[in-house]
C-alpha cells in the first residue's frame, strides 16, 4: 500500500463475521463520502492478530463490525464477538465496534455497549443503512475532535509567536 493512499483514506472498516453472505453484503453495500478501504476477517483470531501487527494511525476513523459467533471447519466455536470486543478495546481502545446481532444474539445489547462497543445492530434489511449512518456519524465526531485538536495546537503556536515578538521588540526598546 502506497504511502500517499494510506494519507489520503479516513475512514477504515474491518468486517469481522462468520457469514461470507453478511460479510460480502457489508463489503459491496457500504457507502462513504470520504475516502475508505475495507478489509474483511473470517475470525476473531484473524482480525487481532491482524489488529497486534499493524501501527494503526488516529487520525483516521476506525470502524469493527462484528459478528456475534464463529465457528471452525468442524463446526466448534472460536473466539465469539465479546471476547472479540474486550480484546479489541484493551489492544486498540480507538477503534469503533459496532456488533452485528442475529435474532437470538439481541439480549447481548447492552452488555456489549458496556463494553464499549457504539451500536448494536440487527442483521435485517435496514442493517446497512444504519451501518451506513453510524459510520458517517463517527467520521463526523472524530473529524470535529480532530479540527479541535488543531486548532490549540495553531493557538499555542500563535500565542507562543506572539510572546517572542513582543519579547525582542521589549528587548530592543530597552537596549536603545
Amino acid at each position: 500500500m502506497d504511502t500517499l493512499d494510506k494519507i489520503r483514506r479516513k475512514i477504515a472498516i474491518y468486517i469481522v463475521d462468520y457469514s461470507i453472505e453478511w460479510s460480502d453484503i457489508l463489503f459491496n453495500g457500504i457507502e462513504c463520502s470520504e475516502p475508505f478501504y475495507i478489509k474483511k476477517f473470517a475470525n476473531g483470531e484473524e482480525f487481532i492478530n491482524y489488529l497486534k501487527t499493524e501501527k494503526l494511525s488516529k487520525r483516521i476513523t476506525h470502524v469493527a463490525l462484528i459478528g456475534y459467533t464463529f465457528y471452525d471447519e468442524k463446526n466448534q466455536t472460536l473466539m465469539n464477538g465479546i471476547e472479540i470486543l474486550e480484546s479489541l478495546k484493551k489492544i486498540k481502545p480507538f477503534v469503533n465496534a459496532i456488533m452485528l446481532a442475529n435474532e437470538d444474539e439481541q439480549e447481548y445489547g447492552g452488555y456489549v455497549k458496556k463494553l464499549g462497543a457504539v451500536a448494536v445492530i440487527n442483521k435485517d434489511d435496514s442493517a446497512l443503512l444504519r451501518i451506513n449512518n453510524h459510520i458517517a456519524l463517527l467520521f463526523s465526531k472524530q473529524a470535529l475532535a480532530q479540527r479541535k485538536k488543531d486548532f490549540e495546537i495553531a493557538l499555542y503556536i500563535w500565542i507562543g509567536t506572539i510572546i517572542i515578538m513582543a519579547s525582542y521588540l521589549l528587548m530592543g526598546y530597552y537596549l536603545i
